[in-house]
């Protein structure tokens, strides 16, 4: 299925991350996101994202103090509507138990971890088929669940 202008596409921390630090390929991502009316995360995303500024942080990869002011940075843009944040229900729980199951009962099964499971979920459950992801197995994962994995 072609992706569509105004169809959502889900980021995964992993490519939007690019977006806030500095990394080799981030004028790639930064230029999609800023392409895309129409991006998609969820609530998890606050903390995924909180968490991995601080490891570069602590890596050395940004300046001391640089996770807090990213952190907010990408706070403000969530509050301030930039993203199209998923809700995260009761519904997902089953959701993300199909994808698992459908990802180890593959011909070539797929490890997925539970948090990539329930990321793919909501993104499934809002009919989001589009997935921007750097990490491999959430693009194993995606790929077995016929979704399209959109590169810059």
């Amino acid at each position: 299925m072609p992706v569509t202008w105004n169809s959502p596409i889900y980021w995964d921390t992993s490519a939007l991350l690019k977006c806030y630090a500095p990394e080799p390929d981030s004028a790639g991502y930064r230029t999609l996101l800023s392409d895309r009316p129409s991006i998609a995360i969820c609530f998890m995303h606050r903390l995924e994202m909180a968490y991995a500024l601080r490891h570069k942080e602590i890596r050395g990869e940004i300046l001391p103090t640089a996770a807090s002011h990213l952190t907010e940075l990408f706070d403000r843009d969530a509050d301030e509507g930039r993203f199209i944040v998923l809700p995260w229900g009761s519904d997902l729980v089953q959701a993300a138990r199909d994808v698992l199951d459908r990802c180890v009962s593959a011909p070539e099964p797929v490890a997925i971890r539970t948090l990539e499971g329930m990321h793919l979920a909501a993104a499934r459950l809002a009919g989001i088929r589009d997935i921007v992801s750097t990490d491999r197995r959430m693009r194993a994962a995606a790929e077995t669940l016929a979704m399209n994995l959109i590169d810059p």
